[in-house]
């Protein structure tokens, strides 16, 4: 039997220390820009964690002179986390290509490590740009970590009663959160509820809520809550505690139209839950497209002031200024916008080289590491999908 297959894997392992958040740096800041926009953060497992806090909604306070002091619930903090994700990429090289004069490379085997280098560090962009999922590793699948689809576009299936009591086992929700609805898998959202458009959580229970249109009738004692048409059946419907942005949901000729009037619309989103969007990020389709808005001032910052090599366009939203960034790796159905204050990558095996075994007349090198992604706000943060023109 080979000896990978003997080795202790840690999914095996008893007793691992939890970790709860108690390299690759710049390879190549062109192809690996958020790789280098996002900071640094410490992983101790496979099972990266964090926690993340709220608080309740503003209500009215207003008490008598003489009063017994009283206290309510605290909000529970929520447990967040993402699976470390192995990066491998290897490359040989023959004694008699190492040997042999060639023009313009001195080093076949030092070439290739510059060239292997920049090409993983290209992979760990692309798993931050493109991982819709996090998948916990076992021998038969390969960990994945979760990207930035799986923090600003991760929905969840829901049902409903026309009582309005919405069902999503272990929703974690309390009074206050806000979620946002479309339909599953082509079918069509229920006439009482609007796309694009956030509720507010009344929990019941650990899996049962009620929506509201306002954050106060979620804390009121008799709250107005929004009930469905129809009942929703499995299948039919989800929703998202994210501020994810349908951008085929618009109706009328903009209808799936990358707008001004939409970039407006998520940065409201986000603004309304306490974010600060620093960055649009998006395809360069999507770039050429922002560069016509005659809406909203689009200029250049300083050159003194940008921090990217190319001079980076400036968009002026009701809900702040933004640069608008174009990535090789987005694709034209999404922009993504970007509070980077909470984005950290986090190393569990920094990257670094492992020779191979010498088995003949060749060399061979590794470049190997362990890595994940950790978003500790997502609220702050915005999606805009399903762009089809």
């Amino acid at each position: 039997m080979a000896d990978k297959d003997m080795a202790v894997r840690s999914f095996t392992v008893v007793g691992k220390k939890e970790d709860i958040t108690d390299f690759v740096t710049a390879i190549d800041p062109d192809q690996t820009l958020l790789t280098n926009k996002f900071g640094k953060t410490k992983v101790t497992s496979t099972e990266h964690a964090w926690l993340n806090d709220s608080l309740r909604p503003a209500m009215e306070n207003a008490f008598q002179e003489a009063v017994d002091f009283d206290s309510q619930k605290a909000n529970p903090r929520k447990r967040d986390s993402n699976y470390v994700q192995k990066f491998l990429h290897g490359y040989s090289v023959t004694d008699t290509t190492q040997a042999i004069a060639k023009y313009g490379v001195a080093d076949e085997l030092g070439y290739q490590m510059v060239k292997a280098t920049k090409e993983i560090g290209r992979d760990l962009e692309y798993a931050i740009v493109r991982n819709k999922s996090k998948v916990m590793g076992d021998d038969a699948i390969a960990g994945k970590m979760g990207g930035i689809p799986y923090f600003l576009e991760n929905f969840k299936e829901v049902t409903a009663a026309t009582t309005g009591v919405f069902t999503l086992t272990n929703h974690k929700f309390v009074n206050g959160d806000v979620v946002v609805f479309r339909g599953k898998a082509g079918n069509a959202l229920d006439a009482n509820l609007k796309a694009n458009t956030q509720y507010f959580v009344k929990v019941i229970d650990a899996n049962t809520f009620n929506i509201c249109a306002t954050e106060q009738e979620t804390t009121a004692t008799a709250p107005t809550v929004i009930k469905p048409a129809a009942a929703v059946a499995a299948g039919k419907c989800e929703l998202t505690s994210g501020n994810a942005v349908d951008a085929g949901a618009i109706t009328g000729a903009n209808a799936g139209k990358l707008t001004f009037d939409i970039i407006n619309d998520a940065m409201q989103a986000a603004w309304s839950r306490g974010g600060s969007i620093d960055f649009a990020v998006m395809s360069g389709k999507n770039k050429r497209v922002c560069s016509g808005f005659t809406q909203g001032t689009t200029k250049n910052r300083e050159q003194t002031s940008k921090e990217l090599v190319e001079v980076v366009d400036v968009l002026e939203t009701d809900f702040g200024r933004i640069d608008l960034v174009s990535h090789r790796m987005y694709t034209d159905d999404v922009v993504d916008l970007i509070e980077a204050q909470y984005w950290k990558l986090g190393y569990l095996i920094p990257f670094h080289v492992e020779n191979g075994l010498r088995k003949g007349t060749y060399k061979s090198k590794y470049i190997t590491g362990d890595a994940t992604l950790e978003c500790t706000a997502p609220i702050a943060n915005a999606r805009i999908y399903n762009i089809t023109k």
